[in-house]
């Protein structure tokens, strides 16, 4: 919920350096397991689309406001693909500890 609020309060968030740094802090570095919850591994009972839904209530945002974004609907497609295909490092693991051992 607080990266939603950021995305609509702050508009540097709403850049695409501002959001890829709200993604980095908010989910990646507090340690959103994404390597639980997008199922990376295996089939897993931790698996959630909490992410996911972060993203549609940022998309349902862009097509109400589509002035305010510098990004695009493409930008959070490309986005959640690379949580599901492994396309960077960067969604690949469930905390910062994992992602530098």
């Amino acid at each position: 919920a607080a990266s939603l609020v950021q995305v609509m309060l702050d508009p540097y968030c709403r850049t695409i350096i501002g959001f890829q740094s709200l993604i980095q802090k908010e989910w990646v570095m507090a340690g959103y397991q994404f390597l639980d919850r997008c199922n990376h591994l295996k089939r897993s009972d931790k698996e959630s689309p909490l992410f996911l839904m972060f993203l549609d209530c940022v998309w349902q945002l862009l097509e109400q406001y589509p002035a305010a974004f510098e990004f695009s609907e493409v930008y959070l497609t490309i986005l959640y693909d690379s949580t599901r295909i492994s396309l960077f490092g960067t969604f690949l693991f469930n905390s910062p500890h994992q992602r530098v051992k």
